[in-house]
């Protein structure tokens, strides 16, 4: 039988364990559906519930449609009738288990500051549901670490990760793939700059501008006051002046002035 707790939070992760404890491998978790502001509001959620949208989720590839599907494939495997051991001694705990084995096979992580220092990685809720989803976790780096799980950017493993284009990534990353039982788009959960290093940038950044505005400045003062520039306008305004043609010019305006004033 396949336990279906709908809307549990991680909250409750204790407690589910207590309750459905002989029936921890049946379960499958979902996301709460967040359909009310009030709700996203709750869960820290800064983004408009689907009330405010006046809409539902998607039916394509929501959180119901995202479990029916795992439940079809789960309930294929299990009756699959290529399968020669007899239906009565088959169990779908191993079936459940091998579906989500599938999730995050091929991947090799890393944890950068994610766990309290004084706890073991090993025992820590986030590193057994990666093993869970098929991944192989790591408490150093190597060359075969395809992604470093972080939440500031400026850990010596996220600098690693950067420098060697490893996948840099938040932990979020593989709640969401826990919840959808699909590898989720790596660039939809990237690890944010906090906001002392994003201050650091700001700095930086306001001194290049100042530097920047410094240079133009001295290059308008520069114009201004270069000899050679003023010199150029002193040579424009003498071939001006002693021009023939100018002075030609100026003897046929008086003399047409001169004719003008006859004739009338």
């Amino acid at each position: 039988m396949i336990f279906l707790l709908l809307k549990i939070t991680w909250e409750f992760r204790l407690l589910h364990q207590k309750v459905w404890q002989k029936h921890k491998e049946n379960l499958i978790l979902m996301e709460r559906y967040h359909y009310f502001a009030s709700s996203c509001r709750q869960f820290g959620f800064s983004v408009k519930s689907l009330s405010e949208l006046m809409q539902d989720e998607r039916g394509s590839d929501g959180a119901l449609a995202t479990i029916l599907d795992v439940l079809k494939r789960i309930h294929t495997i299990f009756f699959d009738l290529a399968v020669e051991t007899a239906l009565s001694s088959r169990d779908v705990r191993q079936v459940i288990k091998r579906v989500r084995q599938e999730v995050l096979q091929g991947c090799k992580l890393v944890f950068s500051r994610v766990f309290p220092s004084s706890s073991r990685p090993q025992d820590q809720f986030i590193w057994k549901m990666a093993e869970q989803l098929g991944a192989i976790c790591s408490a150093d780096v190597d060359s075969t670490i395809t992604h470093v799980v972080a939440v500031d950017v400026g850990t010596d493993k996220a600098r690693w990760a950067v420098k060697n284009k490893k996948i840099l990534v938040h932990p979020r990353w593989i709640e969401a793939s826990n919840f959808r039982w699909h590898r989720q788009q790596e660039e939809d959960f990237p690890v944010k700059v906090k906001k002392n290093e994003k201050d650091k940038e700001n700095d930086v950044a306001a001194a290049t501008d100042a530097a920047n505005g410094k240079v133009k400045e001295d290059d308008v003062a520069a114009a201004a006051t270069d000899p050679a520039n003023e010199k150029d306008k002193e040579d424009d305004v003498a071939p001006a002046a002693t021009d023939p043609a100018n002075e030609k010019d100026k003897e046929n305006d008086v003399a047409a002035a001169v004719t003008d004033s006859t004739n009338s």
